[in-house]
């Protein structure tokens, strides 16, 4: 007995040895101070130090992985992706924006793919991925995952609200617009009525940009029924794809951006100007109306921001209103490229930012100052520093984040802002006034094959040049029968229906897995 009693100590500490032999190279692999590139996607209109920015000096502390960064501006991200992988000298990640991963990871094999790894060297954000059904729009069409996703859950249904000053309205004793007839009445109005009170005529009634649903002139166009977005194609009722400049009321859209344009009811600039100038002209305190994200933690001063409230779109007669829809949707997070010699720290560094805290700190600021953990177990945000100057300190959507919605509701108290954003959105929901199925299902949750990518990103240029480029003339010059005729039949010509067509082989056989996985 005694024997056997030796035995079992000896195997006992023979497999502890064992264990602890075994672990001592992660662990010394993990002490290993690691140097990583990345090519870091930067928002337009904020001035981001990601090399300098105290959220990746803690992160760097924290798992000994250093991260030089490429910064790159959002209107040069799509061309320097492309001239990075041209050029063969690829940074080890590529974090944020977008990626056509079935043209860099299926086609070319320039990617890695991430499956196998993410259990051992991902735990944060495997486990939150496998909890949750939207994580079946990452792999691509050969079944690889090809990246890290990025989901952020917070109830939020559209982009751009439209805004309409109150204390304007109020002055001159009119109501908040329902129709696009009485809308047009309105910002007559506020051009003629002095509504800011400074006795000069300066006042610029609707304020816009020009290609985008945020501020752009492109929401427009729901008060004609047409949920027109950046791709151009929508998911009718009866799950057919449509191509919004095709649709009836289209003609009607862009004949009243004419009107506004020849009556100067809408700042002719938003043909060119950026958000940068239009936020500046709208904190001159002249505009009525305009579409935007929400009114807090944004652009506009808390004085002027308190002028505006968020009214629901209006409808042209004889069509619903009808705004783009957003939905919870896989967003590209990270990739690692194939010439990355250290996947597993790379993955360990990524991870470390799907810890719960530090990924609400990416978003909010730090612990203590900006936020804190309350007592029911839930952070909430104490401070929201004002201008943006969160983004000095924490990377928010540029950062790396996975919190589906029911374990974000159980481990984060929104920001006031972001409350904000939410009640608008539950407005707008309420009144029936969105599309019923977003459009960012065509864009994000459907695979396409490289070929199909391509050709879409083909057709789609050149529809955007020749829709771009006939609503400038129309708004400018005005529509006749000939000039819209030649608009429908260079669309048809370019390959519109071609274009409707992939999307609608692609939705099918989407609809057809979505079946086959609920049996």
């Amino acid at each position: 007995m005694r024997q056997m009693k030796r035995l079992f100590k000896a195997s006992v500490l023979l497999l502890c040895c064992l264990l602890l032999a075994s672990c001592a190279p992660q662990k010394a692999q993990e002490n290993t101070p690691v140097t990583l590139t990345a090519l870091q996607y930067e928002l337009e209109n904020q001035v981001i130090n990601f090399s300098d920015m105290w959220f990746y000096d803690q992160l760097e502390d924290e798992t000994n992985v250093h991260v030089d960064f490429v910064d790159v501006k959002d209107a040069d991200w799509v061309t320097r992706i492309s001239l990075m992988f041209a050029s063969r000298n690829y940074t080890d990640m590529i974090l944020r924006g977008s990626l056509d991963t079935e043209e860099y990871g299926v086609a070319q094999h320039l990617l890695v793919p991430l499956d196998e790894y993410l259990e051992e060297h991902m735990p944060n954000y495997f486990e939150r991925l496998s909890a949750t059904p939207v994580g079946s729009m990452i792999p691509s069409s050969d079944g690889n995952s090809y990246y890290i996703g990025f989901l952020l859950s917070q109830n939020i249904t559209t982009d751009g609200h439209f805004f309409i000053n109150r204390s304007w309205l109020d002055k001159l004793n009119l109501s908040v617009p329902t129709t696009i007839d009485e809308l047009t009445e309105v910002l007559r109005a506020f051009r003629d009525g002095d509504p800011n009170g400074n006795g000069l005529k300066d006042e610029i009634p609707y304020q816009a940009t020009f290609d985008d649903n945020n501020t752009g002139i492109y929401n427009v166009f729901s008060a004609w029924g047409i949920p027109m977005n950046i791709d151009y194609v929508f998911i009718h009722d009866d799950g057919s794809i449509h191509f919004a400049p095709e649709e009836d009321g289209f003609r009607q859209g862009v004949e009243w951006l004419h009107l506004l344009c020849r009556e100067k009811l809408l700042d002719m600039a938003c043909i060119t100007q950026g958000s940068n100038l239009w936020g500046a002209k709208v904190n001159e305190g002249t505009a009525g109306y305009f579409s935007y994200w929400r009114l807090s933690n944004t652009v506009l001063p808390a004085e002027l921001a308190a002028q505006f409230e968020c009214m629901l779109p209006v409808a042209a007669q004889g069509y619903p209103a009808r705004l783009t829809r957003l939905s919870d949707v896989v967003e590209f997070g990270a990739s690692l490229t194939v010439q990355n010699k250290n996947i597993p720290a790379s993955l360990r560094w990524l991870d470390a930012q799907m810890d719960t805290e530090t990924m609400l700190v990416s978003q909010n600021g730090p612990m203590g100052d900006m936020l804190s953990l309350n007592d029911d177990g839930r952070y909430e945000v104490v401070y929201v520093p004002e201008t943006n100057e969160l983004y000095s300190i924490v990377p928010v959507i540029c950062g790396q984040f996975f919190a589906p919605a029911e374990y974000y509701e159980r481990v984060y108290v929104p920001a006031p802002h972001r409350e904000e954003k939410t009640r608008y959105s539950k407005m707008y929901d309420a009144a029936d006034v969105l599309e019923k199925e977003s459009y960012r299902t065509l864009t994000y949750a459907m695979p396409m094959t490289s070929s199909e990518s391509a050709r879409l990103l083909q057709l789609h240029t050149q529809l955007k040049t020749a829709i771009d480029r006939a609503l400038v003339d129309f708004m400018t010059n005005g529509v006749t029968d000939e000039s819209y005729a030649a608009f429908e039949q260079s669309l048809k010509d370019i390959g519109s229906e071609e274009y409707k067509a992939i999307y609608q082989a692609a939705y099918d056989r989407y609809l057809t897995r979505q079946e086959v996985a609920a049996q």
